[in-house]
């Protein structure tokens, strides 16, 4: 159920190259929210009118220097909300709606191999869902991509939790040369179609590409989707996807917020 309430930062670390981990007091949430469910986060008395949505990035547990009563976000300084929640520092106030949207679950075949694809910032959602499938005797593969080295936050983190890390940068400055398609492709290629269950989050363009990989050759992937919203609980309208529903050509549009944000890649009307 969501709930909206005013707390404390506890922590607010510059990772460098415009990213930052944002740690907050949230003991109502920090054992029972889903990872990739969200928050609509805004700053009291600031300039700024809407709150803008953000991934969890960890809850209890994810980080081992964590409060047990905190969660963590990940963002990247984009513009002039960003910009305000980078210069908090701790004890500052903070407006919080949450937990928001749907979240990653377990894979539906026990048997299958998680692989997350992550873009960037988009790898917000997966220290939760590595903690989360981890505790459940799972280690994920990981493909993480961005335009360059200083693109891909937690990267160190991500090296050590997860069973398999393979890293591309558009510019070659960090693991291979070229886009996360590429490894997916073969990954995909060196397994039975039944054997992985993918799941992304990144910019559209690369959801798009993953998703049609996934259809192609039949493999389960979850999408968690950004969009700009205002609200975050389904009344502006302003984050609907075009959807369509198992052997219907008919158009139907889902809010990201509600219907998602995790959503099933071949629901999705691309």
């Amino acid at each position: 159920m969501p709930q909206d309430i005013t707390t404390s930062v506890l922590r607010n670390t510059d990772l460098g190259h415009g990213n930052f981990l944002l740690e907050f007091e949230a003991p109502q949430w920090s054992a029972e929210m889903k990872p990739a469910q969200f928050f609509m986060i805004g700053i009291p008395g600031s300039e700024t009118l809407l709150r803008r949505p953000f991934s969890v990035c960890g809850l209890r547990g994810t980080f081992d220097d964590a409060p047990a009563d905190s969660v963590q976000v990940l963002y990247k300084v984009v513009g002039k909300g960003t910009a305000l929640l980078a210069s908090l520092k701790p004890g500052a106030q903070l407006d919080v709606l949450g937990p928001l949207g749907n979240g990653f679950a377990q894979p539906h075949d026990p048997r299958a191999r998680p692989v997350l694809v992550a873009g960037g910032i988009g790898s917000a959602p997966f220290p939760a869902l590595i903690v989360e499938l981890t505790a459940h005797g799972i280690r994920p593969w990981m493909i993480y991509g961005a335009r360059s080295a200083g693109d891909l936050p937690l990267l160190d983190w991500f090296d050590e939790h997860s069973e398999r890390l393979i890293v591309t940068t558009e510019d070659g400055s960090a693991g291979q040369r070229g886009l996360v398609t590429g490894p997916l492709e073969e990954l995909i290629a060196a397994n039975a179609s039944g054997s992985l269950h993918l799941y992304g989050c990144g910019p559209e363009p690369m959801l798009k590409a993953v998703a049609r990989l996934a259809l192609e050759h039949g493999v389960r992937c979850d999408l968690s989707m950004e969009a700009h919203m205002a609200c975050g609980f389904g009344v502006c309208l302003g984050c609907v996807v075009p959807t369509h529903r198992p052997g219907s050509a008919e158009i139907h549009y889902d809010r990201v917020c509600v219907e998602g944000p995790v959503m099933d890649a071949g629901v999705l009307a691309w």
